[in-house]
């Protein structure tokens, strides 16, 4: 008999073609079920979460620092006497 890829063996471990057949919808079965699952999970935690994310943007305490640094640029002018306490403690 000659080799050919054509030959009526079909399977790296000399399966029957009804178990390979059989193996297939199992685990497509396996994906469909978990695919469900996963997004029944994914609808119920959905609306928790947004609500978590909305009450914290509403009523938390410590706001988001915009990022960088801003400097305000202007001209700048030293009033004598504002510092008078810290020149002289003695006069009030």
């Amino acid at each position: 008999m000659k080799y050919s890829a054509w030959n009526r063996r079909v399977g790296a471990y000399r399966l029957p073609p009804w178990r390979i057949v059989l193996l297939l919808i199992v685990a497509i079965s396996l994906g469909i079920a978990v695919a469900i699952v996963a997004t029944g999970v994914f609808l119920l935690a959905l609306p928790v979460v947004a609500l978590v994310v909305l009450g914290y943007r509403l009523f938390g305490k410590s706001r988001r620092r915009q990022s960088g640094t801003q400097v305000i640029e202007g001209e700048y002018e030293i009033v004598e006497g504002a510092h008078r306490r810290e020149r002289d403690p003695g006069r009030r």
